[in-house]
This record gives structure tokens, sequence and C-alpha cells, in this order.
């Protein structure tokens, strides 16, 4: 698994979530058991798992970083400005400070992934 083939799985979550409760409300309301559905829902809450957990083994500054880029989908240049509000401090990093610490925490979900022989859920 490539880190942008990672990059990509983690803007997914969102998505992933969204799709697993509107199946959710599906199944909830529907009188029918849908064999498909429930396969798809099976497979969405294993994706969510995954990013979760590979999320988990980050440090908390990466959490943050990766949330704020990949998952709120905001540029490099807000980024800084929003994670010193979020820990409260004024950082001297630059843009590249910010990219690197996200490539290192995605190369952490990668080598997850992969050590865990997890790739097969992903696609």
């Amino acid at each position: 698994m490539t880190e942008e083939a990672v990059k990509e799985f983690i803007k997914s979550y969102s998505e992933l979530k969204a799709r697993k409760a509107v199946i959710d409300k599906i199944q909830e309301y529907s009188h029918n058991k849908d064999d498909d559905l429930a396969k798809e829902y099976s497979v969405l809450a294993i994706k969510i798992q995954i990013i979760e957990s590979a999320l988990n083994i980050l440090t908390e500054d990466e959490k943050q970083i990766v949330f704020l880029h990949l998952l709120d989908n905001i540029k490099w240049s807000e980024v800084k400005s929003l994670y010193q509000q979020q820990v409260g401090m004024e950082l001297n990093y630059s843009e590249r400070t910010f990219f690197r610490i996200q490539k290192n925490a995605l190369k952490k979900i990668e080598n997850f992934i992969s050590n865990s022989h997890l790739e097969q859920y992903i696609k």
C-alpha cells in the first residue's frame, strides 16, 4: 500500500461513516432483509474500524494534523493557525513541518495496515 493510497483511504472516513449510517437506518426501518446491504454494512464497519484503529496509534499532534488536513480538508496555510488555536500556544512550525508530521503519520498508518495484514479489507 502506498502513502497516496493511505491518504485517500483516510480521506474517505467521513463518507464511509455517512454511508454506514444511511444503511443502518434503511435496515432499521425496512421490513425486508437485504443481504447485499448487510454485506456492504459489514465492509463499511471494517473499513471505519481500521481507520479509527490506525488513527489511535498516532501521537495527538499527528492525529490533529491528519484530522485538520485530510479529514476536514483544510489547506496547509490554514492548518498552522487552527492547530495553534487547538493546542493553545504559538508555534514556529512552517507548512513544511506540518507536511513532514503528516507524512510520518501516514507512514505509521501504512506500516500498521501492512503489518496487520489488513490491505485486503481496504480495496
